[in-house]
């Protein structure tokens, strides 16, 4: 591989790594009062909140800013209630993979948290398509790559 293409492809990997943060958008609701929230999830109309607009919760509003889009999914005595909107403490888990945690008297929660915009619509992990821009902009430098030596090669011919 060229010189060129290598700085070209490392460029491109760059770019693709960039996120702009002006304002996080997340899906805001609730299925107990709009069962639209629940799963599957329908978000033709459902609303979206502009997180970094909101007012911070009273118990943080000197420490955190809303950073995150957060899925809970409560399942109390059998009866389950989705819950979109936004976040404020990451963790480890943030973009990676979904936490539950279990509690007494048939109680239970499934907690999903991601940093990009609308992100908590998602049924499964948020962070399964993290990788797909820079694939396809490794694959692009690539056949690139394969494009200009045939094209060398037919003009020296």
């Amino acid at each position: 591989m060229s010189p060129f293409m290598e700085k070209t492809l490392l460029l491109l990997g760059v770019l693709c790594c960039i996120q702009v943060t002006t304002a996080l958008m997340c899906y805001d609701c609730n299925s107990e009062f709009d069962p639209r929230c629940g799963d599957p999830f329908e978000p033709y109309s459902i609303g979206e909140v502009n997180c970094s607009k909101q007012e911070p919760l009273e118990h943080l509003k000197d420490k955190y800013k809303p950073t995150l889009c957060r899925k809970t999914v409560q399942k109390i005595y059998g009866k389950t209630r989705i819950v979109r909107g936004c976040g404020y403490i990451p963790d480890e888990n943030t973009d990676n993979k979904c936490v539950r945690r279990s509690g007494t008297h048939d109680v239970a929660a499934i907690y999903c948290s991601c940093t990009k915009d609308l992100c908590n619509g998602a049924n499964s992990n948020a962070g399964q398509w993290m990788m797909l821009p820079l694939i396809l902009a490794a694959g692009s430098a690539l056949l690139l790559n394969l494009n200009s030596r045939h094209t060398i090669r037919f003009q020296s011919s």
